[in-house]
């Protein structure tokens, strides 16, 4: 096994280490995986394992983890399977797969998509002592899943995957109570370094579900800032600082609050006005010589929510809507996945704005404040 030693991560630049203040406090942490009652409140995006089609039907791939060793990774049928329901992995690393490294699933329709979806721990190599020899392995807990789409049948299959644990340990403050610090990858490499991201409460349960700060920015405790001068790459520990950020807690949450002005905004009597009949929107648009306002959606994206709740009730975007006189329709992306196509949706919500004749005028992608929507509504810069 490829065993690759890594030095500590120093995370302060000069600059940065020139606002820290008292001593620095060494954090032992432990590796965490979910258990009842017990997970992180967020995961990063899923990465992606390309697979190509064998000639006995199974999907075949390298699992790739930073810069440790391929896996062989495999998908396959069981007998009288519709769906691929066997998961094949060399989660040891140790060059073959063993009957006890086979995962099944049973796999389940949801929005018209089948899902094959199964849990492991690979072993990932520890960094090499001070002898060079190796330290180990550690557990390294990660969610596969495969997703098949009847509809695009010839669509290049793919695993994707992501983490399920992170690192945690406790510690006192001076003069204060025992706290809990959770560090936690979002780029998942194996290991940990300025790309993650970390936490702090005194509370473990709100520590995992606090909203991650990168691991180079500082976070807070009893109204004091804290920042991490030091993470070992297997996260075994850390090291804290005081830190000094210019501002109190309340005066950084205000200046880092994106959705005050749109929480704010002056509300329109009545929301936004939606079709849902897409095609017949389109049809009338072509007939009228109309521009069509396409936002699409679906029922578990949180950004749309949140734009239903705060953009599409407000006087401006209203207003923008009535004045340029367009037909406005919300289409569900999963429901609709030839429109997904022919328009590139990739993301959600994805806001369109169409010429009478169906063709794409401006585009907008994610969540848009009021004052973006409206411009894209009106046609302004």
């Amino acid at each position: 096994m490829l065993t690759i030693a890594l030095a500590s991560v120093l995370l302060a630049p000069q600059s940065v280490a020139d606002r820290e203040s008292g001593p620095s406090i060494r954090v032992e942490l432990a590796a965490r995986s979910p258990e009842p009652g017990v997970s992180m409140g967020w995961s990063p995006k899923g990465a992606k394992v390309p697979l190509g089609l064998t000639g006995s039907g199974a999907l075949r791939g390298s699992f790739e983890l930073g810069a440790y060793p391929k896996r062989a990774v495999e998908l396959r049928r069981s007998e009288g399977s519709a769906q691929h329901d066997v998961l094949r992995l060399d989660w040891d690393g140790n060059g073959t797969v063993g009957d006890d490294e086979v995962r099944t699933c049973t796999p389940r329709e949801t929005r018209g998509k089948w899902w094959s979806s199964f849990e492991g721990e690979i072993a990932v190599p520890l960094a090499a002592g001070d002898d060079g020899r190796s330290a180990g392995t550690r557990s390294y807990p990660i969610s596969v899943w495969y997703v098949f789409d009847p509809a695009e049948p010839d669509a290049e299959p793919a695993l994707r995957w992501s983490r399920r644990g992170w690192c945690e340990g406790t510690f006192t403050p001076p003069g204060g109570e025992v706290a809990t610090l959770v560090l936690a990858e979002s780029e998942m490499d194996g290991r940990y370094d300025g790309a993650d991201a970390w936490a702090l409460d005194h509370d473990p349960a709100q520590a995992r579900r606090a909203r991650s700060r990168p691991a180079t920015g500082h976070a807070w405790l009893d109204g004091k800032a804290w920042r991490l001068a030091h993470i070992d790459p297997d996260g075994r520990h850390v090291t804290l600082v005081p830190f000094d950020p210019g501002m109190t807690e309340e005066e950084e949450q205000k200046a880092n609050d994106r959705f005050a002005a749109d929480r704010t905004a002056p509300r329109a009597e009545k929301p936004l006005a939606f079709r849902h009949d897409v095609d017949q929107a389109l049809a009338d648009a072509k007939a009228t010589g109309k521009r069509v306002f396409l936002d699409f959606e679906t029922t578990w994206c949180g950004p749309c929510k949140q734009m239903d709740l705060m953009v599409y009730t407000a006087r401006a975007v209203v207003t923008a809507a009535a004045t340029a006189d367009l037909i406005c329709v919300k289409v569900d992306g999963d429901e609709r996945r030839d429109l997904v196509k022919r328009f590139g949706v990739e993301a959600y919500p994805t806001l369109l704005v169409l010429s009478p004749e169906g063709e794409v005028l401006r585009r907008e992608v994610g969540y848009r404040s009021v004052a973006d929507t409206a411009r894209l509504l009106g046609g302004g810069e």
